[in-house]
């Protein structure tokens, strides 16, 4: 029997040991695969970590000279007061290791299932891309990602655009996708797509643990050394000694040591945070589901299973739109004439599955030919529809590119997390030396470009599905083994020979999909990049 692929070591610590993977993986198939198990299983709590994102965003000038907003609002500019700085928080979720397989063999079972109902339905299988293994063609085994799915749509509106002398693009998210799912609908979905009437007690209680779930703060976790008001670093020697004497990793030492801590009051164990008032109950409710488990995508596009069939049989069959949904992200392209009308069907539709668009992040754009210099000359350009102001070369922006019609380049926001990230390792070096300097003046007062070279190159994480094309390809790999001693340690057992992926090699792909080339490519929007470290090491090493 071959090991299926939901059977995978997962590398990071959490409340229970790490799995032998390697070895135990037909042990862990046969437990994870017996029903009656799974149908009495408890699974242990998630934990809780966040992912905060720092973003510039425009400000409205009265209220921030008022002083209505938060006290935590920032100015980027004193000058004009045109930025603020904001904060994004993605609440991430993920589960021990034991519980993340099962977790993803129910997400298995799940998806093939899900799979012959997009098999029936052409349409439904074109629209629907996030989460899936989309083949680049039949011949190959390599899957499509976020840059191939913006090209084809990036296409169409082109092709479109010659045919009907202009077209309309909307754009659509979902407001508080994950969180905001409600458990009931979400129950039907699964029964349909088991073809069941009632979920088997197996099925029952995986959806029971993915909606009413328990978590504890990664951050109650860490030793109570506080930085202002952060708990920071964990007992590193409590996690040496665990690895050195029972050969996994493991933030207890066992199940004992873990309940101990709860009862001791030094862990909290949270509830299911999400909810929602209901009007017929009179009562708050649990919604949501938690972002970071196996289950967690495919839950998602089955829970939109109905919106998808009725835009598909309205929009797509209806009025020959095209129809693309990337998880919580909405692609419609129409006729310009169709627009009102396309967008408060979608509005009403996503609110039958008990959801709602989010009003700031929806945009139209209308793509039309436009004269751009003074010979006349035309050339196919973005107008945003922003009210009643049309808004010219305004880009649309879908799954990490910026499409003007006539161009598409890499989201700005994007290279402008790359280079905040470089300058601030190269401030971090800087300030080192310039520290050893005041200690020692004889010691060299230098960045070394050799030692963070690697950060021209560093890969970078971004939003949702932005960062698929970023994986690390080169694994190496470790395992325990008992030394002469009796103790374990850590061996290296494998290792990959293939390079990091990177954001510069993500950026060639983009090149190589697009068929870009010369003053065209992707590359040139980071042309400036070393002169950039340059400058900056020479300005923050000069620092007094």
């Amino acid at each position: 029997m071959k090991k299926p692929d939901w059977i995978k070591a997962k590398g990071y610590i959490h409340i229970t040991p790490t799995l032998d993977v390697r070895n135990d993986w037909k042990k862990l198939y046969y437990k994870i695969t017996n029903k009656e198990y799974i149908a009495s299983y408890a699974f242990f709590p998630l934990i809780y970590a966040e992912i905060k994102e720092r973003k510039y965003k425009k400000i409205n000038k009265e209220e921030h000279t008022n002083n209505t907003l938060s006290g935590r609002t920032h100015l980027l500019r004193k000058k004009d007061n045109t930025l603020k700085k904001t904060r994004k928080i993605r609440p991430l979720h993920y589960a021990s290791h034991f519980d993340s397989l099962v977790y993803g063999y129910y997400a298995d079972v799940l998806s093939t299932k899900y799979q012959i109902i997009l098999d029936g339905n052409k349409d439904l299988d074109d629209s629907v891309i996030a989460y899936r293994k989309i083949k680049i063609d039949d011949t190959s085994d390599i899957g499509k990602s976020t840059i191939h799915f913006a090209k084809e749509a990036f296409d169409e509106i082109r092709n479109r655009a010659k045919i009907d002398n202009g077209i309309a693009a909307l754009t659509f998210d979902i407001e508080s996708f994950f969180s905001g799912l409600n458990h009931q609908f979400l129950y039907k979905k699964w029964c349909e797509v088991m073809q069941v009437s009632k979920l088997p007690k197996d099925h029952l209680n995986v959806f029971k643990a993915s909606t009413n779930f328990r978590y504890i703060l990664r951050d109650d976790l860490r030793i109570r050394q506080v930085v202002g008001k952060r708990r920071v670093g964990f007992d590193e020697r409590k996690l040496f000694k665990i690895r050195r004497d029972k050969g996994y990793k493991c933030f207890f030492r066992d199940n004992k040591d873990f309940r101990e801590h709860i009862k001791q009051g030094k862990l909290r164990i949270y509830k299911n945070p999400f909810f929602k008032f209901d009007k017929d109950l009179d009562k708050k409710v649990n919604i949501g589901i938690p972002q970071g488990l196996p289950i967690s995508t495919v839950l998602a596009n089955l829970y939109l299973l109905d919106f998808d069939r009725k835009l598909i049989d309205k929009l797509v069959k209806g009025k020959g739109a095209y129809y693309r949904r990337y998880s919580d992200d909405i692609l419609i392209v129409c006729s310009i004439a169709d627009i009102n009308e396309i967008k408060e069907f979608v509005i009403e539709e996503i609110k039958n599955s008990f959801l709602g668009i989010s009003e700031a992040k929806t945009e139209q754009f209308i793509f039309q030919d436009l004269e751009f210099d003074s010979k006349g000359n035309r050339r196919l350009t973005s107008i945003k529809v922003d009210g009643k102001e049309l808004k010219v070369n305004k880009p649309l922006i879908y799954l990490g590119f910026e499409f003007r019609g006539y161009n598409t380049i890499i989201k700005s926001t994007n290279l402008a997390r790359y280079y905040r990230r470089l300058l601030s390792v190269v401030k971090r070096r800087a300030r080192r030396a310039n520290n050893n300097y005041g200690k020692n003046p004889f010691a060299k007062k230098a960045v070394y470009l050799n030692q963070i070279k690697k950060l021209y190159n560093a890969p970078l994480k971004l939003e949702d599905g932005e960062h698929a094309d970023l994986k690390q390809r080169n694994r190496t790999r470790y395992r325990f083994e008992k030394n002469e001693l009796g103790q374990y340690e850590l061996v290296l057992f494998s290792s990959s020979q293939n390079k990091n992926s990177n954001y510069i090699t993500y950026l060639k792909r983009c090149d190589k999909i697009f068929e870009k080339n010369g003053d065209n490519s992707f590359l040139r929007q980071l042309r400036k990049r070393k002169s950039i470290v340059n400058h900056s090491v020479k300005k923050h090493l000069n620092k007094n």
